[in-house]
């Protein structure tokens, strides 16, 4: 049972809702400074080809072009998160049609696009490598020619058990394959950016971006600047969801402020946020699982090829999470899993909501679902008894200290009236049939194996407000009201008490992003122990003015307090205006590191992050078996959080992932054709709309308590999207015999996978 507290488990709005709801909100295309310049990109169209000849010398006395640059002007013109393995703008070879060439700047945008038209550049084309199991063949055109392992980027593997044994003990074995495709982000504000050098040369970025820091430091890198030399100021996000992590425009941005002396501002269009942002990895599952007639899963082997496109990007990271995550939340005692991240020319493929358990967690649970009707048991009653339970073992083998896995699956069945399950029952409306269907989840918190800190600072005012500063960016999941929260809880003031600072690397200390699920987990330890110890000034302070052990005092409702004898008492704001008059100033500092990651690479064994997520999602459908059209009657996601800081905002992180998860599987697919995206356009790249969403949808909230988190928080912000998708396609197998194994499901492919229908 979580004990009650103040603020921590209340429902309180976020902190920019006012301002978003008034137009308040300053975005960076609501920049505009005086004799600001307008950019613009030539970027390759085409998806392989050697460079032959750049000619910009009738862009450059184009009307109104302040400068134009290309790859020679970029101080250091490789980048990349795993490997520098991406140039700032392409000098000798192109390799996703995305890829910058040239950029310039001019009066207005206008003029900008105008003159780009004129830049002239001469390709020779070359072989596109568009098929990841191809790529890896001898023979097959090598993209990057100094990557030792051609078009093998890098491997992942998990080696757990005996695979030969567990097999040997099974009864009978169940081999599928599942695709993936790729997915675009389609946050509502494009990517923009603004630069602008001041006197002394310092350069400042205005970024509508998730991770700052991580920006700023690879900017420093491209432009041989120092970090100090570097200023980050993040305006609002319209949006994000893992497409806001990396540079895109920013280098040229700073590249032309640096060279004009004027600011200058970037902006993508709809269709370049297609072909030229990252998109989400598509991936090739094979899943081998054997099982005993009772149910229990004996062995299992996974082989994952990702299509990582054209550069590293965040592709070490996603492979990390698809490997380690991609048995799902079940006990195996013997597995394999092999992932294989590889180089294409299919876009550039990079960080989004899920890093590849997104899509294991569709292959997974659609594969427990076919070994549950081969078994002739029920689905739930196979997960049931292959769950993972608190105190066992995640497949890297580090200990599961807090999970309501089970609780999850009950409280979903339970709203889905899943004891009424019937195979492909009639509708009242003719034709169509209705099913049932769940989907678990396993997520971690964090990066992988890897340091990624969090820093806070604490000042008590002479009223007893607090101030705290963070690098930690709001991009509207609500993350200031839940560090707020947080440090109202621990501080004993109420939220409206404490305010916070964000947004400029000059101001708040460093954090590395609001990505990975980290922030409520992570950066709210760190403003736990920074106001800790403010706390603890204070309490000296108030031991000395109630003649009392500080030990002794409590803080509460902003009262100071002799915990024994509660009518000995200051109002805090007491106890921080007599601290301030004796000169001392109440300030405080931490910062919080998930501590002893570690992971063998080579078997996937260790403890990768700090703690794990749990979630379940069951659906009912109605699927029409003339056409193979569907809708879901009834959506119920639960999920376990840990401790719910602000369980309104759970609820909508939630409510928004389940749709986004919902679009992934369900109608969302970028078309490539030798490499080009056939459909860089919301006319032809169907995303959900209020029309599409389940007509009921519950969301339940699972309490445990994590004991690395702060009050036992854990986190939500990218599992919400994972199981909606196997979720609704076991239902429309329930529902009709039909398993789609490639996405996206469109009613076509459900009426393709249909028994007696082409390919079913």
């Amino acid at each position: 049972m979580v004990p009650p507290m103040n603020i921590v488990g209340k429902r309180y709005p976020r902190d920019d809702a006012p301002q978003g709801v008034s137009g308040g909100s300053k975005y960076v295309d609501d920049l505009n400074p005086p004799g600001v310049l307008y950019g613009e990109v030539l970027r390759a169209g085409r998806a392989h080809a050697r460079i032959l000849e750049i000619d910009t010398s009738r862009a450059e006395r184009s009307e109104g072009v302040a400068c134009v640059l290309t790859g020679r002007d970029v101080p250091k013109n490789a980048y990349g998160l795993y490997v520098d393995d991406q140039p700032v703008l392409c000098l000798d070879r192109v390799r996703y049609e995305g890829d910058p060439v040239v950029v310039l700047c001019a009066e207005n945008w206008e003029a900008a696009a105008e003159a780009i038209r004129k830049v002239r550049v001469e390709y020779e084309d070359l072989p596109a490598v568009t098929d990841p199991e191809e790529a890896l063949k001898p023979g097959s055109p090598i993209l990057h020619e100094s990557n030792p392992g051609g078009n093998l980027l890098l491997e992942w593997k998990v080696r757990r058990g005996e695979m030969e044994r567990g097999f040997a003990e099974a009864d009978f074995i169940v081999e599928e394959r599942y695709r993936s495709r790729p997915q675009e982000h389609v946050s509502i504000e494009t990517h923009h950016c603004m630069a602008e050098v001041d006197s002394s040369g310092k350069v400042t970025v205005y970024v509508s971006s998730q991770t700052p820091y991580i920006m700023r430091a690879n900017l420093s890198k491209v432009l041989k600047l120092p970090i100090s030399r570097l200023r980050i100021v993040g305006c609002k996000v319209g949006g994000g969801f893992g497409g806001k992590h990396e540079i895109l425009l920013e280098p040229f941005a700073a590249l032309c402020a640096m060279k004009t002396g004027r600011p200058v501002k970037f902006r993508m269009s709809r269709e370049e946020e297609f072909t030229a942002s990252t998109i989400r990895h598509s991936l090739i599952m094979d899943y081998k699982t054997g099982v005993s007639h009772a149910g229990e899963i004996t062995a299992r082997e996974l082989k994952i090829i990702l299509d990582g496109g054209a550069y590293a990007s965040f592709g070490e990271t996603t492979a990390s999470k698809a490997a380690l995550m991609g048995a799902g939340p079940y006990r195996i005692d013997n597995l394999f899993v092999d992932a294989s991240l590889v180089y294409t020319n299919n876009g550039l493929a990079g960080a989004v909501r899920g890093f590849g358990v997104t899509q294991t967690t569709y292959a997974c649970e659609s594969h427990m679902d076919t070994i549950a009707r081969r078994l002739e048991m029920d689905p739930l009653d196979f997960r049931r008894r292959n769950a993972i339970r608190e105190g066992d073992s995640a497949h890297s083998g580090d200990t599961i200290r807090s999970c309501g896995l089970e609780e999850t699956m009950e409280a979903v069945a339970r709203e889905v009236g899943w004891n009424a399950i019937g195979k492909g029952r009639f509708s009242p409306c003719g034709t169509r049939r209705r099913g049932r269907g769940l989907a678990a989840m396993i997520y971690p918190v964090g990066f992988t194996a890897t340091n990624n800190p969090s820093a806070a600072f604490a000042r008590v005012n002479e009223d007893a407000t607090l101030t705290l500063w963070s690098g930690v960016v709001d991009m509207g999941q609500g993350a200031h009201t839940i560090l707020r929260q947080i440090a109202a809880e621990e501080m004993g003031v109420p939220l409206e008490a404490v305010q916070i600072i964000s947004g400029d690397s000059d101001i708040a200390p460093l954090d590395l992003g609001s990505v990975a699920s980290r922030v409520t987990h992570i950066a709210g330890n760190a403003v736990l122990r920074a106001v800790g110890k403010v706390k603890a000034q204070l309490a000296r302070k108030a031991g000395e003015m109630l003649e009392a052990s500080e030990k002794d005092i409590k803080i509460e409702d902003s009262t100071a307090f002799v915990e024994a004898a509660p009518e000995r008492s200051l109002p805090l704001s007491e106890v921080a205006l007599k601290c301030h008059k004796d000169g001392e100033i109440i300030i405080g500092e931490d910062t919080y590191n998930p501590p002893d990651l570690h992971l063998d690479k080579s078997t996937g064994q260790g403890k990768p992050y700090d703690c794990y997520v749990f979630a379940t999602h069951a659906a009912e459908v109605e699927v029409d078996t003339d056409t193979g059209e569907y809708r879901v009657l009834r959506l119920a996601a639960a999920h376990d959080v840990g401790r719910a800081v602000n369980p309104m905002n759970v609820e909508g992180q939630i409510e928004g992932g389940a749709l986004q998860g919902y679009g992934f599987g369900m109608m969302e697919r970028i078309e490539f054709k030798g490499g080009i995206a056939q459909n860089p356009s919301l006319e032809g790249y169907m995303i959900p709309t209020s029309l599409d969403a389940p007509g009921e949808m519950k969301v339940i909230v699972v309490e445990t308590h994590e004991p690395s988190g702060p009050f036992g928080a854990k986190g939500v912000a990218e599992p919400a999207l994972n199981p909606t998708t196997p979720a609704v396609l076991n239902a429309i197998y329930d529902a009709v015999g039909a398993r789609v194994q490639d996405l996206p499901a469109t009613p076509e492919a459900v009426l393709r996978a249909m028994p007696g229908r082409n390919g079913g």
